[in-house]
């Protein structure tokens, strides 16, 4: 949890100096504050406003089946289980962002795509085989952990967000940026 908030903030430093330091130069004629902040934003490109960590458990069992018994062939059952750590990151895509040229007074339109999932992956390093079994004519092979695993996380993926993981970061991409235009001396409506 610190560690999101301390990467929020540090996203949020980021956007503001780049419309800062954007919105200082001298303003063109041809350039507003609005196009300036806008550029600002864009420089960012993709902004991650949620980094969670979590904890999951894969087992796996195979084997050579019979087909009237319903049991495995001796000597042919494979299994194992494993734990392991991994992080989902979920953001937005800022470079698809629009600022409203006119609007009002002192006040932009912002509109971004919504957030969605842009990585999940496993901590290698914290792999723990519990359980690990081969038969005589079978072994279990680096290949069926990776698959597994990969399974895994396309289940996260749809867990988090059944829970609501998008949702979390669209709002923590509101409070960005209103707090990004705000550094700026206006108000901002975000629209997704």
């Amino acid at each position: 949890m610190l560690a999101t908030v301390i990467i929020v903030l540090a996203l949020v430093a980021s956007i503001a100096i780049n419309v800062v330091l954007l919105t200082r130069n001298k303003v063109s004629p041809n350039h507003s504050v609005r196009t300036t902040i806008l550029a600002g934003i864009q420089n960012v490109s993709e902004l991650a406003t949620i980094r969670q960590s979590f904890q999951s458990i894969v087992s796996f069992s195979d084997g050579l089946k019979i087909p009237m018994l319903n049991f495995n062939l001796p000597g042919t059952t494979r299994k194992f289980m494993l734990k392991y750590n991994g992080t989902i990151v979920c953001g937005c895509d800022l470079s698809k962002a629009q600022v409203s040229e006119r609007y009002d007074i002192n006040r932009v339109r912002i509109t971004v795509p919504h957030s969605e999932i842009l990585d999940v992956y496993a901590d290698i390093n914290s792999f723990e085989v519990y359980d690990q079994r081969a038969g005589l004519f079978t072994s279990v092979k680096l290949e069926d952990q990776n698959r597994e695993v990969n399974s895994d996380l396309e289940k996260v993926k749809v867990h988090e967000v059944q829970n609501g993981i998008l949702e979390q970061a669209d709002d923590n991409v509101r409070k960005i940026l209103t707090s990004v235009v705000a550094s700026t001396g206006m108000d901002a409506e975000i629209i997704f």
